[in-house]
């Protein structure tokens, strides 16, 4: 695929996706992506044929469902997230650190009133891991400029209740 202003982004890779149930009542849904992401033929020789600003070369996550063989209403779940490493400058000269989140949570399904009610507890980012979420260039061309970044969330603890109407 290549984006176009002056210069390119031109990405190659490759995306796998595995799901299914791998033991009694233990379901998975994972996937990883491996990306040559480059700039071409940019405004500057310093920023061509450099990694595109934000973009890993890696990214994975792995979803783990279990629920309890004499109580299959309640379940927990284990959502494990993996970024490799990005360039922060067009010139590759600056690179965000790779990262590694874990969230933690349960659910549980019932009928309140005749209603179907789920109830939700999450921890995100349970190991409260630094991290930058994005990262942005500040121009599409390679020119140079300084980017922008965001950082990520730290630890969060979730819960809700959805009624099905």
């Amino acid at each position: 695929m290549t984006y176009k202003k002056q210069g390119n982004q031109v990405n190659k890779g490759l995306d796998l996706t595995a799901s299914g149930s791998i033991w009694q009542d233990l379901n998975i849904y994972s996937g990883v992506t491996f990306l040559d992401p480059k700039l071409k033929n940019t405004v500057s020789d310093s920023t061509s044929n450099k990694q595109v600003v934000g973009v890993p070369k890696v990214q994975a996550n792995m979803l783990m469902e279990y629920s309890l063989p004499f109580m299959q209403a309640l379940v927990y779940s284990a959502n494990i997230h993996y970024t490799s490493k990005r360039a922060a400058s067009d010139t590759n000269s600056n690179w965000a650190k790779s990262f590694t989140t874990l969230d933690l949570g349960t659910r549980y399904t019932t009928r309140l009133n005749k209603v179907p009610t789920t109830l939700r507890l999450t921890v995100n980012n349970i190991t409260n891991e630094h991290y930058w979420a994005s990262i942005f260039p500040s121009d599409t061309d390679g020119g140079g400029g300084s980017a922008s970044a965001f950082p990520g969330a730290g630890r969060e603890v979730r819960a809700s209740v959805t009624f099905d109407f």
